[in-house]
C-alpha cells in the first residue's frame, strides 16, 4: 500500500499536527498525518503478520485515532502558540476512548493508542485515561469526521484473545506498528521542512546472495585450520546446521563446545532458515559487548563487500532514551522529542545487540524500546550464550520467546556449549520450551572429541589467593589470561603485575568498545608472535573473543563462566604439551568477593557446595554434570520472582516493564570524548549531531561509548555534560590507553 503524497502545501487549513516556523504553509496538516500514520502502520501489521487482515486493519485503525485529540480546540491553540504548552490537551486520550467507546470495544487498540506518548499503561490507569477522554472524543469527532472522513470507516470486528497473554503479546505488536508509523511520519515531516533529503530505504535480507559469501568464508577458515581434528568437528556442525535449516519454524537448541564453529554455523542456519521459511531478517543477542563488538567483524568478513549496508550492531549505547511523559506536541522541532525519534527500530536485515537491548524490548512498555517490536517478527534470532539470565526471569522470557515463535512467526536458536535446562520436562519450569529440536549432531560426543583442557579447581584446605598472589602465578607464564569477577579485581592485579616490572595487559567495561577492539587486536597478534602476554580481564572476554592461551586463570564464579574462560585455552588444540591441552585454574580469592547480583552469587555457591564441598569436580565437558548444575542453580530461587508472567496476564504494562530488570542497577551511556586516538572522530561525530540528528552518527558513536553507573555519574559530577546533543552525555574525564575511563573502583559484575 503506497503512503498518499506526503505534506502537500495547502494555502488554508484548519487543523495541524506539526508545525514548523511561521508560515503555515510550512505546517502539517493534522488530516495527513492520520492518513500517513495509519497506512504506515497497516504495512508494518500486513508484514509482520502476514494474512492476518484483522490485525491489519486494526493497526489501520489505531493509526487514524491515534491523534484524535489533536482535533480539540486547546490543543490547536497551543500549536498556534496561543495557549501555553504546559497545559493539558489530552490529545492521546480522546482516541483511545472513542477505540472502547465502540461496538467492538478495541481495548488493544486504545492501550496503544495511550501508550504513544510516554508508554503503554497498567489496567488501574486504563480506566481513568479513558474517562478523562471520553467527553473530548464525542466532543471533537464531528470536528474530525468533517476534516478526514477516512475516520467514518467501521473499526474492525474485536479480536478475541485466548489468554492474557495473547491480549498482551498482540497489544504490544499493536503498539510497535503505531509507535514507528507515528515516529517515522513526523521525522520525515521535519527533515522535508528543513531542507534535508529523505532518508534511504533500508536493505532487504537476500540469503541467496549472503549464502555463498558465507559457505566461502568458513571454507577459507577450514582451510586455515592446522588441526585436523578441529576442523573436522566444525564441519560436522555446519553440514548439521544446514540440515536443520530446512525444517519447520520453531525453538531450537545448538549445543556446541566451545571452540566447535557455533557461530559461523548458526548465521549459515539462520540464512538457509529464513530463505526457506521467507523470514525477514536475523537477530544475533549475545550478552557481552565485546561478543557482538567481535562477531559483527565476523558477520562483516562473512557476509560479503555488502554487509556495511547490511549490519546493525545496537549497544544500548549512544541512543536517545525514553523521556517518560511527552508534552502535548512536539510542535516547533523540540529537539529532546526529535532526538528521540531515531532511537533503534531495527530495520536492517543483520542486527547485532545485547541480551539486555532484546529481551527488555520485548517486555518493555515505552515507545522507543518498543518500536522494534515489529520488526522482531518474522526474524530467526540467535540467542548466543542464551544461559546468562538471572533465575528470577527465566519462565517469563520462556514465555515471551514461546510467543515470539508462534505468534510473532519467529525461529529461536538457543546457542551455547552451556544449554540452560529450559525445557518443559524440568520441574520448575511449567513455562519453559516443549518440543525443543537440537541442531547439533550427538552434543555429548563433540564434547569428548573437543577436550582440549585440563582444570584444576582448589582444595578445600588451599588458601584463597591475595591479588598480588594472583599477579605472581600470572608471572610465571609468559602467555596467560586470568578472568576476575568485577572491574575493581582487574585493575587491582593490573596494577599489581605493573608494580613488578611485568607485561600486562587489562581489560575492562570502562574501555569503549573501539578501544577494545583494538586492544583485542593487539592481544590476538602477540599470541600469534609468541610475545609475552598476559592479560587480566573481567568476564567480557569469556565468550565469543575468539582468543586462543595455554594457561588460563579464572577468580571462582558460575560454572557455566568457567566453561566459557576455558574455551579461551587451546581454543585450536594445536598445544604441544605431553597430553596436548592447555592448563586452566581455578582459584579462590582473598581480597575480591562475589559481585552484587544474586544469581552470579547462587552460581558459584552451587559450584562449591554442591560439586566441590562434596568431593566432586565439575566436569566442564560433559553436558550431564552442566544439566545437574542447571538442575541444582534454578530451585534456590523463584522462576518468575517479579511475577511478570502474572502481571502481563493481567494488562500490566507498566509494571512488567518496570519489573523487567537483567540488570539491577540503571546505567547511563557517557560518550568519551577525551580518547586521544579518536578525540577528532568523537568530535565530528557531535557537531554532525548537534547540525542534523541522524540515527546513523548515533549508530557510530556507540563505538565510543560506556556505562555508568549512577554511583559513578556522582563521582563524576563537573565532568559530564547532560544531553549535548540532544540524548547524549559526554565526559572529559582523563581516559588512559591502558585501563579506559578513571570513574572511580567499581565492584560491580561485567555482564551484559
Amino acid at each position: 500500500m503506497r503512503l498518499r503524497p506526503i505534506y502537500a502545501e495547502r494555502a488554508v487549513t484548519e487543523y495541524y499536527a506539526h508545525t514548523y516556523g511561521e508560515d503555515r504553509l510550512q505546517w502539517q496538516p493534522l488530516r495527513d498525518h492520520l492518513i500517513n500514520v495509519a497506512m504506515q502502520a497497516r504495512t508494518f501489521a500486513t508484514d509482520a503478520r502476514p494474512g492476518d487482515s484483522a490485525f491489519a486493519d486494526a493497526a489501520y485503525a489505531a493509526g487514524l485515532l491515534h491523534d484524535l485529540g489533536k482535533y480539540r480546540p486547546e490543543f490547536q491553540s497551543m500549536i498556534r502558540g496561543t495557549r501555553a504548552k504546559g497545559e493539558s490537551t489530552r490529545h492521546k486520550q480522546a482516541g483511545a476512548a472513542y477505540a472502547v467507546q465502540s461496538q467492538s470495544k478495541h481495548f488493544d487498540i486504545s492501550f496503544a493508542i495511550l501508550g504513544h506518548h510516554g508508554g503503554i499503561p497498567d489496567r488501574a490507569d486504563f480506566g481513568e485515561s479513558v474517562s478523562a477522554g471520553n467527553a473530548v472524543a464525542a466532543a471533537v469527532f464531528p470536528t474530525a469526521l468533517q476534516d478526514c472522513p477516512e475516520l467514518s470507516a467501521a473499526l474492525p470486528a474485536a479480536a478475541v484473545a485466548k489468554s492474557g497473554l495473547d491480549f498482551d503479546i498482540r497489544t504490544r505488536l499493536l503498539f510497535s506498528c503505531l509507535v514507528d508509523a507515528d515516529w517515522l511520519d513526523t521525522s520525515a515531516f521535519h527533515a522535508r521542512k528543513k531542507g534535508w533529503p529523505p532518508a534511504p530505504p533500508p536493505p532487504c535480507l537476500n540469503p541467496c546472495t549472503l549464502l555463498p559469501n558465507v559457505r566461502g568464508y568458513i571454507e577459507d577458515r577450514a582451510r586455515g585450520c592446522r588441526n585436523p581434528g578441529v576442523a573436522a568437528i566444525r564441519a560436522e556442525v555446519l553440514a548439521a546446521a544446514l540440515t536443520a535449516a530446512a525444517g519447520s519454524r520453531g525453538v531450537l537448541t545448538m549445543t556446541v563446545p566451545t571452540g566447535g564453529g557455533k557461530t559461523l554455523s548458526s548465521l549459515a542456519f539462520a540464512l538457509e532458515h529464513a530463505k526457506a521459511h521467507n523470514l525477514r531478517r536475523i537477530i544475533y543477542v549475545a550478552p557481552y559487548l565485546s561478543i557482538i563488538e567481535q562477531n559483527a567483524r565476523v558477520f562483516r568478513d562473512a557476509l560479503g563487500d555488502s554487509a556495511a549496508d547490511l549490519i546493525l550492531e545496537h549497544h544500548s549505547l549512544a541512543e536517545p532514551g525514553d523521556r517518560g511523559g511527552h508534552g502535548a506536541s512536539d510542535a516547533n522541532g523540540a529537539e529532546s522529542e526529535a532526538a528521540q525519534r531515531l532511537a533503534e527500530n531495527w530495520d536492517m536485515p543483520v542486527v547485532l545487540t545485547t541480551t539486555v537491548q532484546f529481551y527488555e524490548s520485548l517486555f518493555s512498555n515505552q515507545p522507543s524500546r518498543c518500536r522494534k517490536l515489529h520488526n522482531i517478527a518474522r526474524s530467526v534470532i540467535i540467542l548466543d550464550e542464551c544461559q546468562t539470565l538471572p533465575p528470577g526471569l527465566i519462565s517469563p522470557t520462556c514465555e515471551m520467546l514461546e510467543q515470539a515463535a508462534s505468534y510473532l512467526g519467529c525461529s529461536i536458536v538457543l546457542c551455547t556449549a552451556t544449554q540452560p535446562a529450559w525445557g518443559k520436562d524440568h520441574q520448575r519450569m511449567p513455562s519453559g520450551f516443549s518440543n525443543l529440536r537440537e541442531i547439533a549432531p550427538n552434543p555429548p560426543e563433540l564434547f569428548r572429541r573437543l577436550k582440549r583442557v585440563e582444570i584444576t579447581w582448589p582444595r578445600d584446605s588451599e588458601a584463597a589467593l591475595s591479588w598480588q598472589e594472583a599477579a605472581e602465578a600470572m608471572s610465571r607464564h609468559a602467555q596467560v589470561l586470568c578472568v576476575v569477577n568485577t572491574r575493581r579485581a582487574a585493575s587491582d592485579v593490573y596494577k599489581a603485575l605493573k608494580a613488578m616490572g611485568s607485561t600486562a595487559i587489562h581489560l575492562s567495561t570502562n574501555m569503549c568498545p573501539a578501544h577494545r577492539l583494538r586492544v583485542l587486536d593487539e592481544i590476538a597478534a602477540g599470541l600469534k608472535d609468541g610475545r609475552e602476554c598476559r592479560v587480566i580481564s573481567t568476564q567480557l572476554v569469556e565468550a565469543g573473543v575468539d582468543l586462543d592461551f595455554p594457561a588460563v586463570m579464572r577468580e571462582m564464579a558460575p560454572l557455566e563462566s568457567i566453561v566459557q574462560a576455558a574455551g579461551r585455552c587451546n581454543r585450536e588444540g594445536l598445544l604441544q604439551a605431553p597430553n596436548g591441552r592447555g592448563q586452566v585454574v581455578v582459584f579462590r580469592s582473598r581480597d575480591g568477593g562475589m559481585p552484587k547480583s544474586g544469581w552470579y552469587r547462587n552460581g558459584a555457591a552451587v559450584v562449591e557446595q554442591d560439586f566441590l564441598r562434596a568431593h566432586r569436580k565439575p566436569r566442564i565437558d560433559h553436558p550431564d554434570d552442566l544439566a545437574e548444575y542447571y538442575r541444582r542453580l534454578y530451585p534456590t530461587g523463584d522462576l518468575d520472582s517479579e511475577k511478570i508472567g502474572q502481571n502481563r496476564q493481567q494488562c500490566n504494562f507498566q509494571t512488567v516493564g518496570n519489573a523487567y530488570r537483567i540488570i539491577d542497577n540503571l546505567t547511563t551511556p557517557i560518550v568519551i570524548t577525551t580518547w586521544a586516538s579518536a578525540r577528532r572522530e568523537v568530535g565530528d561525530l557531535l557537531n554532525e549531531l548537534r547540525q542534523r540528528p541522524s540515527r546513523s552518527a548515533y549508530r557510530r558513536l556507540q563505538m565510543f561509548t560506556i556505562n555508568a553507573y549512577g554511583y559513578e555519574l556522582q563521582q563524576m559530577a563537573g565532568t559530564v555534560l547532560m544531553d549535548d546533543p540532544p540524548g547524549i552525555n559526554t565526559c572529559c574525564l582523563p581516559y588512559d590507553d591502558a585501563v579506559g575511563l578513571a570513574i572511580g573502583n567499581a565492584a560491580t559484575v561485567e555482564v551484559f
